[in-house]
């Protein structure tokens, strides 16, 4: 979604097209011809498929990647040639790009985003990786961390650039707390905590709940998200074995347009990651009024000033705890919230992206 709303916003600027390739193997799934390009929402997206190997051979993808889209990249350039390529994840994305950018000598852009930090941990996948940074025009990173990660794999310091995502602030502002819980069926009198992000283990589930076990019996969690990206349920059975079962929520995955809903019924929010890249349920959850306990991962360093929130160190329950508490016993005002975090649109974001562009065309 994040990447959509970038696109989306840089549309309003710049002449696009986009391509989100689709990955294919015999048997598991059927060959995705070049067809027709389809609608998501307001974009118009090519599906051009490459050839992958499931599970095995993984640091070909970038190569397949790169084959994949050859071809409707060349029909792409006989009528209309793009100034810049853009792609939005460093592997296979990044490195498969690199690839066809220098076949056609056009430059390109990577932005990087939590992937790296997977690639980091497969030697060929890293050396992929920091080939095709090196060669990029520019590098996008959405935070000063994973920018310290290019720096170190030999992007050069003027080619680099830190921009955070945003949010639609017609979505994501402050409503009315009672109502907002009415409406979602959520308790109108007791303290309520909300995560939102998928079921996953890195996800610090485990923690948040076991710091739950220590808050006073009028704070309950609701935890918005499904299974994915190795998600699992067992959040009930930790709850159980903690005595909180009964102030645990689980409404499962939710439609992107009640997500608003939920950081609004909520008196605070905690994303309690073991990794992230820019996790917009951060920005979410302040652009909605709504104070912020989250770990020292990714950009929330970037996005969350400690006037409106907490930072705590990763896989620690005692000092989650005490975050939260400490958020809990303070009052908090929501359009302060949203003043002092500074949470952009995604179209100053995009104004920002156009800038990086047109430098290289100079």
């Amino acid at each position: 979604m994040f990447v959509y709303q970038r696109l989306a916003a840089l549309a309003q600027l710049e002449n696009l097209e986009v391509c989100s390739p689709v990955p294919w193997f015999p048997v598991l799934k059927s060959r995705t011809h070049i067809a027709s390009p389809e609608n998501w929402q307001s974009l118009r997206v090519h599906r051009a498929g490459f050839f992958y190997f499931p599970g095995f051979f993984k640091n070909t993808d970038a190569k397949f990647y790169a084959r994949g889209l050859k071809k409707w990249l060349n029909n792409l350039c006989e009528s209309w040639k793009p100034d810049v390529l853009d792609a939005h994840f460093v592997w296979p994305d990044g490195a498969g790009v690199a690839l066809l950018a220098k076949e056609l000598g056009i430059p390109y852009v990577i932005t990087l985003r939590g992937k790296i930090y997977e690639c980091l941990k497969v030697p060929e996948q890293a050396r992929q990786c920091a080939s095709a940074l090196q060669g990029a025009a520019a590098v996008i990173s959405v935070s000063s961390k994973m920018a310290d990660e290019a720096l170190a794999l030999g992007v050069a310091k003027e080619r680099l650039h830190v921009i955070t995502n945003g949010v639609n602030p017609k979505q994501f502002y402050p409503r009315n707390k009672l109502e907002s819980r009415a409406e979602l069926g959520l308790p109108d009198k007791d303290k309520l905590l909300v995560t939102v992000a998928h079921l996953g283990h890195r996800k610090g589930h485990h923690e948040t709940i076991k710091a739950l076990a220590g808050l006073p019996e009028d704070v309950k969690l609701v935890i918005v998200g499904a299974p994915a990206q190795g998600g699992t349920t067992d959040g009930f059975f930790v709850a159980r074995s903690c005595g909180v079962e009964e102030r645990l929520i689980l409404p499962g995955p939710q439609p992107y347009e009640k997500i608003p809903l939920y950081f609004s019924a909520a008196d605070a929010s905690v994303l309690a990651s073991y990794r992230e890249g820019c996790p917009n349920a951060v920005l979410e959850s302040l652009a909605s009024g709504i104070p912020v306990i989250a770990t020292d991962v990714g950009a929330v360093p970037d996005i969350l000033p400690t006037t409106v929130g907490r930072i705590v160190s990763t896989e620690q329950t005692d000092p989650l705890r005490e975050a939260i508490a400490d958020v809990l016993d303070n009052t908090w005002d929501a359009d302060t919230v949203v003043r002092e975090s500074g949470v952009r649109s995604w179209e100053q974001v995009a104004e920002e992206v156009q800038s990086v562009f047109r430098k290289l065309l100079i």
